[in-house]
């Protein structure tokens, strides 16, 4: 035998019903006509049986949300049992982001396709808002992991580690042989405002790519700026760092000792009768978030051997 749906004006939800209405206090009978349809509540025994308060009750009033079907003589309001599928309705929609205005605009003026449209939007909405945290959450992990390395790295100590291979999405920096402070750092923001205006957002590893035999010349051109790849990342923009080995060396320092220090990187590596087989992949380690003096940041550098 089916069991009829209870009716909430001209939405219809099958909601979880209690057996036990009769346990609820202030019920009271108003007139013929009424007891021909259902027993009313008063606004303290509606407000139990929705598990709220009196004063959200009132507030909906208010807002013309949800009005008591009568306010009798002395003034007290009143609510039919079967209006707390309005009030679900109402905490459904208020629990996914609706605003009131929204929601009072759908209740008075609600059919179907109205509703579905409704019900869209705000999926939608909700969508590019779990997009937009997402983003947030991972940009959260990767300064967590990026600055947590920077503070424990064993700085100016040369390795020789295995790296698996990474894909990454490069740039061309447009870096001129000679560039003052200004310049580099407009070059990067016209850089920064290409990449973080695009749907997906860039993901850590960053960093910049110096030509091998430059810097051997003593010339700290940066070539590209590399991240991450991502699923938007273009053919032309792919670059692959090769599986194999690489000498690892980090710096914290200012401009000049961080050239020194990579010549002195390139140095040892030759002494050791090791072969350079890649450019320099610069890696940047975000320490400067973290020190006083601005001109002092950290660096990793990789070199395929």
């Amino acid at each position: 035998m089916k069991t009829a749906m209870p009716h909430c004006g001209t939405a219809v939800f099958l909601l979880p019903f209690f057996s036990s209405f009769g346990r609820i206090k202030g019920t009271v009978t108003l007139g013929s006509r009424e007891k021909m349809n259902t027993k009313m509540l008063t606004t303290g025994a509606f407000a139990e049986l929705c598990g709220t308060k009196k004063g959200t009750l009132l507030f909906y009033d208010k807002e013309g949300l949800l009005k008591p079907k009568c306010i009798s003589e002395n003034g007290y309001r009143h609510y039919r049992i079967d209006q707390y599928f309005e009030f679900e309705l109402i905490s459904i929609l208020k629990s996914i982001g609706s605003p009131l205005k929204d929601i009072k605009k759908y209740l008075h003026n609600m059919d179907g396709e109205n509703f579905l449209n409704f019900l869209e939007e705000r999926y939608n909405t909700v969508k590019k808002e779990l997009d937009a945290m997402k983003r947030r959450k991972d940009m959260l992990y990767d300064m967590v992991t990026c600055l947590n390395e920077s503070l424990r790295f064993n700085y100016d100590v040369l390795m020789i580690q295995h790296h698996d291979e990474e894909s990454f999405e490069i740039i061309d920096t447009g870096a001129k042989p000679s560039e003052s402070q200004e310049e580099n750092i407009q070059r990067f923001i016209k850089y920064n405002e290409y990449i973080v205006n695009q749907e997906e957002q860039p993901r850590y590893p960053f960093g910049v790519i110096l030509n091998f035999k430059d810097v051997k010349q003593g010339k700290y051109i940066e070539k590209y700026y590399f991240n991450k790849k991502r699923k938007c990342t273009k053919h032309s923009n792919l670059h692959i760092k090769h599986d194999g080995m690489y000498a690892v060396m980090g710096h914290k320092g200012t401009d000049e000792t961080h050239k020194k220090a990579l010549q002195n990187m390139i140095s040892q590596i030759e002494s050791l009768g090791m072969t350079i087989k890649s450019d320099i992949y610069v890696y940047d380690m975000m320490s400067y978030i973290s020190r006083d003096d601005g001109d002092v940041y950290a660096q990793k550098y990789c070199i395929g051997v």
